[in-house]
This record gives C-alpha cells, structure tokens and sequence, in this order.
C-alpha cells in the first residue's frame, strides 16, 4: 500500500507565519542577538502512521552566525538523508530494529532554541504562554493527520503537554494543557506497559521517555528495553 504524505508546508505555513507575526513584539522573540527565534521551523512532510518521535523544539546553532532566509523553514524528512545529524540516529535504530517501520519527527513547538529554559520561562508569562498555547494547538492538529501507529516521546517538558503532572500544573498552567488527562492508576495500559489516548479515530499508545541523544541520553539497558517494547506493540497491533 502506497505511503499517504502530509504536506506540512502546504497546511500549515500560513497559519505559523499569521501566529510570529501575531506575536512578534513577545521580548522572546526580540531579544537582541537571537534573531534566530523569528524564523519557526517545521518538517517539510510527514508520512502517514508508522512510529512518530515527538521532541521539544528544534535547536539553533549560531556558529555560522547566518540567519535563516525563509520567514518560515522547513526541514527535508530526515529519514530520506543518507547522513544526517546525531539527534536523529536512535530513531533510525529503533526504526530499523522494528523491521525498518515507518517513522516521523515533529516538534511540538517550532520556535528554535538550545536552551530549554528559554522555552520553560516562556511558561510564566501570560502571553507567552498564549504563544505557547498556540503552537501546540497546531502540532496536536498536525498528530491527528498523522494518525501515528505509536508516539515516542522524549523530554519530560513534551510529556507534560501530553498530561503529566497535569494535577500538579493546571491551577498555573491551565491554557497549556491541551493533551489529556494521564493518571498511572487509572489510564495506564497494563497490557503493553504504557498509556493510549485518542488520535482521530483510534486509540493511540504514547510511550513517554527520556532523551534518546545528547548529555541526557538513555543509557543502553534503558534504550534496549524502550526498543523492545515499540516493536513488541507494533507487532501486537498488526
């Protein structure tokens, strides 16, 4: 059966570039010497289903100190790059551990910085958080077309958008919370070892777990296990 692709650009360009300009004067995004933030950065496409890893927000490195061209970026879908960067490489590993299954990456925010303080200060402001608000109404869209077959995702600030500690934030935080309600006594599937919770029309399973690259990294016990487990509920939902 022929891979259905999503063409992110095409759906979603007008309506990222309508939210930066909506919010251009945010001190985030003005801050002098990180012009950088102005210019959000998406995939180009997704594929339909398959494995989707779901990170943060893409980072930036300022050593060529060039600026992006486009008002808005899109990336090439890594999984067609021969050689790649380092922070895609276990997801190709997990991908060809399962029997070379079909993978996307999407960052919930598209905003682009290293430091994740940055993202987490953004959290205390009113209208920060309405940007962040924002954003993730997008990318939650986006999760729903593609109807993925499982969710990895990978950095503890993404799961609590999905729901975690929803009980501990929500007073705070109220506007950002537009995943789902996720308690370990009453949600979470004993069957498979993790959580499911709606994309479209299905139930979806999410596996929340640590950084798969960088300092943080899951070590190689942990990272084996989380292998095993996706293609062990891939292989059950077949």
């Amino acid at each position: 059966m022929k891979t259905e692709v999503i063409n992110i650009k095409e759906l979603y360009e007008s309506q990222v570039l309508e939210l930066w300009y909506k919010y251009e004067n945010l001190p985030v995004l003005t801050q002098e010497g990180f012009e950088y933030r102005k210019f959000p950065l998406l995939p180009l496409t997704l594929t339909k289903g398959g494995i989707l890893f779901v990170g943060i927000n893409p980072s930036y490195s300022q050593q060529n100190n060039c600026l992006p061209t486009e008002k808005v970026s899109f990336y090439s879908n890594p999984t067609s790059n021969l050689k790649d960067i380092q922070y895609f490489e276990r997801f190709k590993e997990i991908s060809n551990y399962c029997n070379n299954y079909e993978w996307n990456h999407l960052d919930l925010l598209f905003i682009r910085e290293t430091n994740q303080n940055i993202i987490k200060d953004l959290l205390y402001d009113k209208q920060g958080i309405e940007f962040i608000s924002e954003q993730l109404r997008i990318s939650f869209e986006i999760i729903n077309c593609v109807q993925p077959q499982i969710i990895v995702v990978s950095n503890a600030l993404v799961a609590e958008f999905f729901g975690k500690k929803k009980r501990e934030h929500e007073n705070k935080f109220k506007k950002i919370w537009l995943g789902y309600d996720l308690d370990f006594d009453k949600d979470f599937d004993k069957t498979i070892g993790t959580y499911k919770i709606p994309v479209g029309n299905k139930e979806t399973p999410i596996i929340f777990s640590s950084m798969l690259s960088g300092q943080r990294a899951l070590d190689i016990g942990s990272f084996e296990r989380l292998k095993w487990q996706i293609k062990k509920i891939l292989t059950t939902n077949e």
